[in-house]
């Protein structure tokens, strides 16, 4: 099985982190429905009503020092549950199992607390609910709209545009645009539809658009080895 992966964001993926250390089992979903029941005068009646928003709680170990069996230090989970409360805004936490979402959703955080132990790492438990976003309605047969844009990449001393979308909310760039400017050789195979660099099959999601896959920066980072930061202001990313 591929490594699970959590990763936690606000603001449009301006802000992601990624959990440290994953728990030992994913939280349980909670979902309520707004069922009523009536009594007539010879049996009970069930009314069946809308779902509630989802909800569901993590225990995470978030550690303040680098450890092997950990990815990094979780002191940035913590900053960004503190972020989140104090700008009243929602979150989304996807997890991922290799290209596999097990889990993507925006949430509210209904509740938290932590504490620090004896050698200083965090144990910290949260309270989420599903958050519902207010959205006008579509016509059914209107698909989402999907906005291409030009990113400006730089690495070293040379500077080139790359393709890049937003896509349901989220940034994304052209991978073999990043990867060419890498010098490593793209390829695609068709079968496992997934991206080859130098022959290596790469363990990133892609979303296909217009007979190109497209990709989160944080994931070729990742597999690449390369330090890739992006900025989705002035929409750039520098490479080192």
């Amino acid at each position: 099985m591929t490594p699970v992966k959590m990763f936690l964001s606000c603001d449009n993926n301006e802000k992601v982190v990624e959990v440290p250390v994953i728990p030992d089992e994913l939280p349980d979903i909670v979902q309520e429905l707004e069922n009523e029941e009536f009594t007539t005068q010879t049996e009970t009646l069930t009314l069946l009503g809308n779902k509630k928003p989802r909800s569901f709680s993590l225990e995470l170990f978030l550690p303040t020092k680098i450890y092997d069996f950990a990815k990094n230090t979780g002191v940035e989970v913590l900053n960004l549950l503190k972020y989140v409360a104090d700008k009243k805004i929602p979150m989304r936490i996807v997890v991922t199992d290799g290209l596999n979402e097990l889990l993507n959703i925006a949430v509210s955080i209904s509740s938290f607390q932590y504490h620090f132990d004896t050698v200083e790492n965090i144990h910290c438990s949260v309270n989420f609910k599903e958050y519902i976003f207010l959205t006008k309605p579509k016509p059914e047969d209107k698909e989402d709209v999907i906005v291409f844009n030009t990113v400006t990449a730089h690495i070293k001393n040379r500077s080139a545009a790359i393709s890049g979308i937003n896509a349901d909310g989220y940034n994304l760039v052209r991978a073999r645009d990043v990867l060419e400017l890498l010098g490593i050789n793209v390829g695609w195979n068709a079968e496992k539809k997934r991206i080859t660099a130098n022959g290596k099959l790469l363990d990133i999601h892609t979303r296909i658009y217009n007979g190109s896959a497209y990709c989160f920066v944080r994931d070729l980072a990742e597999e690449t080895g390369v330090d890739i930061d992006y900025n989705a202001n002035d929409k750039t990313i520098i490479m080192k």
